[in-house]
């Protein structure tokens, strides 16, 4: 597929590149890697301030009005840089705040206001509905005078530890709800571990959490599931467009490398299973370039589908730790080390290859999904009853 670009698209796809050479790189990354929540807090403002976190916010709530398409063409060179702030995650959760039906409070007003000028970070707590049973994690939310009473528990929620609040899908005995909880609330516990690359994720307990609904509520049990649904599905393709600026950055170390290095008294990029091998993760980069822009197109023009999500996940998770590994094979033992860069773009993707779920798991979701699509549509249509014709004042 040739990725052919708007005005406005080429312009954002320019000042992403201007921000991420500015703010990222390796030697930004291995600064922030060590401070408490792996990135930095004033580098996201910036961002904030450049639109990615309110380009999918619709224009009536003052955002941009613009699609996950131009976000994963910002995010792509976010994974060029290393850059390990939430964007994906946040701009997800203030489009879905912009969105809700019921997000008319004064509470949700200024979650969403603070959300996009990147002041407080609002992270997504959700877990694919379509999940069986016995692997579900739910989050349980009982009536409770004026709102709610969340109890339950998540694992593996990134950028937890850093959060002022969860965005939450939450079952009730009606269907799901999403609703925002501050991270001060009384009853929310936050257990962090660090990941390779400096970042962290989280398990969240929620024990009698009691919220005021009129306040945080996003959406209701009419609205709840497929915003949940549309705001995972965002994620995943904004952590997929991340991995594939991982790749291509990775892969450019590796020719200028390969260009440089001399062996045998000629540079090792003149060895054919050198070259065999470049052109074999070139083609991983370019099948998931396509297949990322593809199903990207398709969100935004309102036919996506779920199955084709998932696979772009898995499909992204396999290939940006092929071609990473391989990096590492083509510099040698000097990739190894923590001075070079090629290892940071490792690290980088194992993190990403296992966020929000790993390649194993988006297969399954694959499957799954496209289950459900096809038995909705072997789903026989109910006839409708045609009314009888009215007999003609002509007829004998």
């Amino acid at each position: 597929m040739e990725l052919v670009l708007t005005e406005d698209q080429r312009l954002l796809k320019e000042s992403a590149e201007k921000l991420v050479e500015r703010c990222g790189g390796p030697d930004a990354h291995r600064k922030h890697r060590d401070v408490k929540h792996g990135f930095d807090k004033e580098r996201l403002k910036t961002i904030a301030e450049a639109g990615w976190l309110s380009l999918m916010v619709p224009e009536k709530a003052d955002g941009l009005g613009m699609g996950i398409t131009d976000l994963a063409l910002a995010l792509e060179q976010a994974g060029r840089g290393l850059l390990t702030e939430p964007v994906a995650a946040l701009a997800a959760c203030a489009r879905a705040v912009g969105t809700g039906r019921a997000a008319t409070g004064a509470g949700t007003e200024q979650a969403l206001s603070s959300l996009v000028s990147g002041e407080n970070l609002l992270i997504p707590v959700l877990q694919d509905p379509t999940v069986a049973d016995e692997e579900r994690e739910r989050v349980f939310a009982e009536h409770y005078h004026y709102g709610y009473q969340l109890t339950g528990t998540r694992r593996g929620v990134p950028f937890a530890e850093a959060a002022e609040g969860f965005l939450v899908d939450a079952n009730t005995s009606d269907g799901m709800i999403l609703i925002i909880v501050p991270r001060d609330t009384f009853g929310i516990t936050v257990g962090a571990s660090r990941t390779v690359d400096g970042t962290s994720h989280a398990t969240i307990e929620f024990s009698e959490v009691t919220l005021m609904a009129d306040e945080l509520l996003i959406a209701g049990v009419k609205q709840g599931e497929a915003l949940a649904a549309d705001m995972h599905a965002r994620i995943l393709l904004g952590v997929s467009a991340e991995m594939l600026g991982v790749m291509e950055q990775a892969i450019d170390l590796a020719v200028d490398y390969m260009q440089t290095r001399e062996q045998f008294g000629r540079p090792i990029g003149s060895f054919q299973a050198l070259q065999h091998r470049a052109v074999n993760d070139h083609i991983q980069i370019e099948l998931l370039r396509s297949l990322l822009y593809q199903v990207c197109r398709a969100v935004d023009a309102g036919h996506g589908s779920r199955a084709m999500v998932a696979a772009v996940k898995a499909r992204a998770s396999d290939a940006v730790l092929s071609v990473t590994k391989s990096v590492i094979q083509m510099h040698g033992a000097i990739g190894f080390t923590d001075e070079y860069d090629a290892g940071l773009y490792l690290r980088r993707a194992m993190t990403l290859a296992t966020m929000y779920g790993n390649a194993a798991e988006h297969r399954e979701g694959y499957v799954r999904h496209s289950r459900l699509d096809a038995e909705k549509v072997a789903e026989p249509r109910k006839r409708r009853k045609r009314k009888k014709p009215k007999k003609s004042i002509f007829a004998t």
